[in-house]
Order: structure tokens, then C-alpha cells, then sequence
């Protein structure tokens, strides 16, 4: 970036080009040479940390260099419950993405088609293990298709549902957990901390 010294702006090299275009600037022109033409350069400055940062007028040191300058100042009441919103909403994605990444991958090896029959798996199989003639049309239907004794795949079903109960309460309570911590995060970087 440049000083526009005539317009008391500061400008790229494009619009220096634009403004001058009889002269044939290089890429990177000599600091004299724009110092000549009214456009001495601007040396950035790190960008500061703080609630709200924004670039400022460029201005010259006391040997005449122009330097990037930073306003920095603290959040309004206001942008400061906007913000710590924000993060607590961010964070909330954050949670049941991780919610729905963890279940996905149990969920992956199934057709969904499947996973749609699981509840009436289960209870059949239930049923069946307190009552030997209870009804069991889709158990029936699955043991035949197996050529799978009954008895052996009502155990299979029992034990992938506790096993599908666990998984699932073990993450739905850790979600919980999570948006309990979220809800009672006061400032932004706690509620940032909150992850998966």
C-alpha cells in the first residue's frame, strides 16, 4: 500500500498506476521512486489482538516513514452478548456434528432400509425371549433367509440393540453434557473451548 499524499488516502499500486499513467511502474517499485511521485509506501504493521481490530489511518514516523496503524477497542455491551452468542451457536454445530460423525460411523455398515426395521427387530425379539409363541413375522422372515436358527438370532438382535442403546445413550448424554457446559459459558472463549 501507498500514501496518496495529494489525497491524503492510502491506495495500491494498481491505483497508483491508474493515476499515473504516463509512468511505468515495476512490480515492485523502489521506495525513493514512489517517495518521488507523491506515494511513499506504508510498512504493515502486525495486527494487534482485542475484541474489535480495524485498520486505521496510516501515519508517519517522526523520520517521515508511513506505517499501517490499528484501532483496537472493546466489545459494546451490545456486540459483546452478539458475540458470545454467536460462539455458543457456533459451538452448538460443533457438538452435534461431532453427535452425528460418531453415530454415522455405526450406522455406516447398514443400509437405511435396514436401520428402519430395527425397532420392530428388537421387539419382536424381546417378545420372543418372554414368550417362545409370540408373533414374529420378521424374525421369522430374516431366520429363513439366513437359514439361521431363531433362537440364535433373537440373541444377536437382543445383544446389537443393547449394544446400539449404549453407544446411543453414551453420546446423546455427552451432547447433553456439552450443551449444559454451553449454556453456562459466560465468556467467548469458553464457549470456543467447547468441542466434540
Amino acid at each position: 500500500m501507498y500514501r496518496d499524499l495529494a489525497n491524503s488516502r492510502d491506495v495500491s499500486l494498481s491505483a497508483v498506476r491508474r493515476a499515473l499513467p504516463n509512468i511505468s511502474l515495476p512490480s515492485n517499485p523502489p521506495d525513493e521512486t514512489m517517495a518521488s511521485l507523491g506515494y511513499p509506501r506504508i510498512h504493515e504493521a502486525p495486527r494487534p489482538t482485542g475484541d474489535v481490530v480495524t485498520q486505521g489511518e496510516s501515519a508517519p514516523d517522526a523520520s517521515g516513514v508511513w506505517h499501517q496503524t490499528w484501532e483496537v477497542r472493546d466489545f459494546t455491551a451490545e456486540e459483546a452478548a452478539a458475540a458470545l452468542e454467536q460462539a455458543k451457536a457456533d459451538a452448538t454445530v460443533r457438538i452435534n456434528a461431532g453427535l452425528s460423525a460418531e453415530m454415522h460411523a455405526i450406522l455406516a455398515d447398514y443400509p437405511d432400509a435396514e436401520t428402519k426395521t430395527w425397532d420392530k427387530q428388537e421387539s419382536e425379539a424381546r417378545a420372543y425371549q418372554a414368550d417362545a409363541t409370540a408373533s414374529t413375522p420378521l424374525i421369522d422372515a430374516i431366520a429363513t433367509a439366513r437359514s439361521m436358527d431363531k433362537t440364535e438370532l433373537v440373541s444377536r438382535i437382543i445383544a446389537k440393540a443393547d449394544a446400539w442403546i449404549a453407544a446411543s445413550g453414551a453420546a446423546t448424554g455427552k451432547r447433553q453434557k456439552l450443551e449444559d457446559q454451553i449454556a453456562a459459558a459466560t465468556t467467548i472463549d469458553e464457549a470456543n473451548a467447547i468441542n466434540w
